[in-house]
């Protein structure tokens, strides 16, 4: 095995990598509009050249497409899924730049750009470790997947299916036994994510001229939810830290000399395993509802609006060794972390068959749709024999 990793290293080109990613982020995916096409053609060609077969599917709608590539090296399992979204988010004002957003220019060890590190390095890192692979003509006991998928950054409403990677689990055209997600992480694995609930609740009052110093203030009711909820308790995970609670908008009243008789207000809740959006949703009722033994509070709606349930992949199975393993050949000590999200891999993970998953890129997490995004080469090019030897460490070579 540490032949065959060597043998493949031997063929991950630094200069490549580097030029593709440039070519990659060249290609203005801005989503919204969604417009797709031509990032997913130009990604087709290129894997094309390594002489595989890739193939384009996705969904499509008024004004908007999202074409993925999928791409595979091997035939047998275990199958290792490598997965990076094509789309970017708009640059903002292109005069705030070091450089242009879509010029992908490299100054001081660094590349800069649109998608440099939210995901057009990870994509183009992963390419680079295919075609090593192809090319090396090592035979794969298992399979290794490659996806450049559609739709991170901008769902249309008509939309049928969350993203790209939805849209294939839902369509039975994914498979695979474990799954690296490239996402800016500075190159730790991170197997674990928080979950989050977002609540949305109304209090009332009773109106009045303020001068009488009379009426029930719906405000001062909202305070009451406020402390309710931000008691309910946080916890601290040992991967991804403490709990947070926000509340991230309130509305009431009309004006100064009017007692409120409405007051309305959202929370984000994040939060780590074991508990469930559930658990979260019980506490916040049970901290609320007993607000009521106080008649003068009214309570008029209590509503989860979003919930996303927390990952946990396991962090010492066959993916987290390979990717160390992968790290070692590479020359880089790779360390666990935790992740902001895992997006909706819940929703679908079952049906693709996933054990084992992992968000693990290059770039730093901050630099994700930032004015003056950027990537540290060194990093991306590491990352690129990370991926390759990762590739052989969880498949494995035929005898």
């Amino acid at each position: 095995m540490e032949d065959a990793i060597r043998h493949v290293l031997e063929r991950v080109d630094d200069d490549y990598t580097l030029d593709l990613t440039r070519r990659l982020i060249q290609v203005p995916s801005v989503a919204p509009p969604l417009q797709l096409a031509e990032i997913a053609d130009m990604v087709s060609r290129e894997i094309a050249g390594y002489g595989l077969s890739p193939v384009v599917d996705g969904d499509s709608g008024d004004g908007w497409t999202r074409p993925n590539v999928l791409a595979a090296v091997g035939e047998g399992t275990p199958v290792l899924l490598l997965a990076a979204h094509t789309d970017v988010v708009p640059p903002a004002d292109p005069a705030q730049w070091r450089h242009p957003p879509f010029a992908a220019v490299v100054e001081d060890g660094l590349l800069y750009g649109r998608g440099a590190a939210d995901t057009k390095a990870s994509l183009g890192a992963m390419m680079a470790a295919l075609r090593a692979v192809a090319q090396s003509k090592v035979p794969l006991a298992g399979k290794a997947v490659l996806v450049a998928w559609a739709g991170d950054e901008w769902r249309p409403p008509e939309a049928r299916w969350f993203n790209g990677l939805a849209y294939l689990a839902a369509a039975g055209k994914l498979k695979a036994d474990a799954g690296i997600f490239g996402e800016p992480y500075d190159l730790r694995i991170c197997c674990a994510s928080r979950g989050r609930v977002w609540f949305r609740i109304e209090v009332g009052g009773e109106s009045t001229h303020s001068a009488t110093g009379k009426g029930i203030n719906a405000i001062l009711n909202g305070v009451k939810v406020i402390d309710a909820v931000y008691g309910i308790g946080v916890r601290e995970h040992p991967v991804l830290g403490r709990d947070t609670i926000n509340v991230g908008t309130i509305e009431g009243g009309v004006q100064p000399n009017i007692v409120p008789d409405s007051c309305r207000l959202t929370f984000d809740i994040r939060f780590g395993p074991p508990r469930s959006t559930r658990d979260i949703e019980g506490e916040v009722r049970a901290a609320v509802e007993a607000l009521r033994a106080d008649p003068t509070f009214l309570l008029r709606e209590l509503a989860v609006t979003e919930r996303r349930e927390p990952i946990a992949f396991p962090d010492a199975g066959p993916l987290v060794a390979a990717l160390r393993r992968a790290g070692e050949a590479a020359g880089r000590e790779l360390a666990l972390g935790g992740a902001l999200s895992f997006g909706d891999i819940a929703d679908w993970k079952d049906a693709v068959g996933l054990r084992e998953a992992c968000l693990f890129g290059p770039g730093e997490t901050p630099q994700a749709h930032a004015i003056n995004e950027h990537v540290s080469v060194a990093d991306l090019t590491a990352a690129a024999r990370i991926y390759a030897a990762a590739i052989l460490a969880y498949c494995g070579v035929s005898r």
